[in-house]
């Protein structure tokens, strides 16, 4: 829809981050590396700001090093993998992080310097709150780090008064960001939750608060870092343990020979400045959080508030590590936390792999199965094994996949996930109902007439549900309920240009059991019953099986009306039959070819099969 609709689209929560999506959509079109390469520089900046920025207010020590150590690889936020989502905040958190820095550059220079630097500062630190509030905390430490940058620096300090001086330009753009988000933009997503209790109850509502603060402060401290502690699930041991080995020795000797000042009580000091700095950011950190009390976790998609927290909660840790602990012992502690949480990083990166290969099986056999869709076609399904993303987020694949040339903010498909939308549209299967969907600028209309049931398991074959299957194991009552309405109809058998999935869901994969299932299937709806057969014999000759027994039934009957009883036995002799999945294969093949009219081979089938 143009340069223009990322404003539309962003307009209900963050309507001036727009530019990040018009530039980086600009440069990066449609590759998915290059997202992922972007949202990496921009995060390796962000530690090399933080750093920066750290010991120009509090010296260039172990523990300031340590926190940058740590911001690197923090563990309670785990979405990166999200890349073209994430472009957007660490952009924020690299020009919040770039406006103090550049404040603090400029606090000691000639006036002629010193200006352009001020200028360049509050122009990014007005660019970053605006853009993404989730740094706001970052923004409103500011004074703490010029304060100690002052003091760092100043040979004659006089700090309080430059600092306040200094911060004028700075204060009155927040307090205009504060009435513009609060009185203007208003909460048009999240409501002022914690004003709300306190108007309500205000004893209740200060509890709510102080257990909201209580746990969330728990989490990013805490929870973030239990998660490092666990066994590896997604690598080996002995790749883990090599990994681990070559990270802590790398990080430890790299800290161990790290000098510190000679002066105990300069060193105290600094820590003391850098604790206080590391507590007050916490807590400012929390407040987008604590005043709509949204979740704070570390279970997706709420992982992604850690990311806000995390600044403050690794320079806590690290100045506690400083206290608590001899320089060999700080610096062996330090290594691990580090190597722990590179190492949970590693894990992750498994978990949105095998996310990314579902997808891709998923959207493939969609394309085989449906090489073409009627307009205004609704996808519902329910219970599909996708865990990093919902159906607003499917339906713009679905969309690319079946109308790449289609302009505009009106889809032609839609995506819906029945355990959110069939109490809305689906009360009444029987009657056919408008659909009207909505989702931020993009619209959907078309009706429940035109619904196409599909049901996906993890390394099963994805099934078209219709009136003819409702029994098919492990359906979900939702998919059974609207079963009757399912129309394969919709499906363009034969297009003149068979969809495949847009470049970003990735290449076709080898054609296992599930390639050929569908191209059967499909031939068996064009009621094509040579073409179904040659698919079905090549399973056979290509040694293929299913994942789940039912997927054999439309293969096993393109086997029986051609009455090759030889490879039907040959394929359902390599597989094992559940006592539930042999009822539903029977009804499935006597639909079609019922004993009754059948010929001697087919009843004998059927009896040795346990059908009659």
């Amino acid at each position: 829809a143009g340069p223009e609709s990322f404003a539309l689209f962003q307009r209900t929560d963050r309507p001036h981050s727009a530019w990040v999506y018009i530039l980086s959509s600009a440069v990066f079109k449609e590759s998915a590396l290059a997202y992922h390469i972007a949202v990496l520089v921009l995060r390796v900046l962000s530690v090399i700001l933080f750093r920066s920025v750290l010991i120009s207010a509090f010296g260039n020590r172990r523990s300031v090093d340590t926190a940058a150590l740590l911001f690197a690889v923090y563990p309670g936020f785990r979405q990166q993998p999200i890349a073209v989502e994430f472009i957007m905040h660490f952009s924020s958190l690299v020009l919040v992080l770039l406006s103090v820095r550049l404040m603090q550059a400029g606090r000691n220079g000639p006036l002629l310097k010193s200006i352009p630097l001020f200028i360049l500062s509050l122009a990014c630190g007005g660019l970053a709150i605006f853009t993404c509030e989730y740094f706001i905390g970052l923004e409103l430490t500011r004074p703490l780090f010029l304060y100690f940058t002052l003091m760092n620096t100043d040979k004659e300090p006089k700090p309080l008064k430059k600092t306040l001086l200094i911060l004028i330009p700075y204060f009155l753009l927040t307090v205009f960001y504060f009435y513009w988000r609060i009185f203007i933009f208003s909460f048009t997503s999240y409501a002022p939750k914690l004003l709300i209790a306190l108007q309500e109850n205000p004893v209740s509502g200060i509890r709510q608060f102080a257990v909201k603060v209580c746990q969330d402060l728990i989490t990013v401290l805490f929870r973030s870092y239990r998660q490092i502690f666990s066994r590896p699930a997604n690598v080996s041991l002995i790749r883990a343990g090599l990994i681990l080995l070559i990270l802590f020795a790398g990080v430890f000797f790299f800290l161990r020979r790290r000098t510190e000042e000679n002066d105990p009580g300069k060193h105290l000091s600094a820590n003391t400045g850098l604790f206080l700095t590391g507590a007050l950011l916490l807590l400012l950190s929390g407040i987008p959080y604590w005043g709509t009390f949204l979740d704070v976790s570390t279970e997706f998609p709420w992982d992604r508030s850690t990311l806000s927290f995390s600044p403050g909660a690794v320079i806590l840790i690290a100045v506690i590590l400083d206290r608590i602990f001899k320089p060999e012992f700080f610096c062996a502690a330090a290594a691990g936390l580090t190597a722990l949480s590179a190492l949970f990083h590693l894990q992750n990166t498994q978990v949105y792999i095998k996310e990314t290969d579902k997808m891709n099986d998923y959207f493939w056999q969609l394309a085989w199965r449906i090489p073409g869709l009627e307009e205004g076609t609704i996808l519902a399904t329910e219970a599909f094994p996708l865990d990093r993303t919902s159906d607003n987020d499917l339906s713009p694949v679905v969309n690319w996949q079946y109308a790449p040339e289609r302009k505009g903010l009106n889809y032609a498909y839609k995506f819906f996930d029945l355990d959110l939308r069939e109490g809305f549209y689906y009360t009444d299967p029987q009657t056919p109902a408008a659909v009207d969907h909505t989702y931020r600028s993009h619209s959907f209309f078309s009706t429940t007439e035109k619904t196409l049931g599909i049901f996906y398991r993890k390394n099963g074959c994805l099934q078209i549900i219709d009136e003819h299957n409702t029994n098919y194991p492990g359906l979900p009552d939702s998919l059974q309920h609207i079963a009757g309405l399912s129309d394969p109809k919709l499906i363009h058998t034969s297009p003149d240009k068979p969809a495949v999935p847009p470049a970003a869901v990735g290449a076709e994969g080898e054609h296992g059991y599930c390639y050929y299932f569908q191209k059967t299937t499909l031939a068996q709806q064009e009621e094509d019953p040579e073409q179904a057969y040659s698919f079905a014999l090549q399973i056979v000759q290509n040694g293929l099986h299913p994942v789940y027994a039912p997927d054999l039934a439309p293969v096993i009957l393109a086997f029986l009306v051609k009455e090759d009883y030889e490879n039907a036995e040959t394929l359902l002799s390599g597989n094992q039959i559940g006592s539930s999945d042999t009822g539903y294969l029977c009804e499935y093949w006597q639909e079609t070819l019922p004993a009754s009219s059948g010929s001697r081979e087919l009843l004998q089938f059927y009896k040795s099969h346990g059908c009659i």
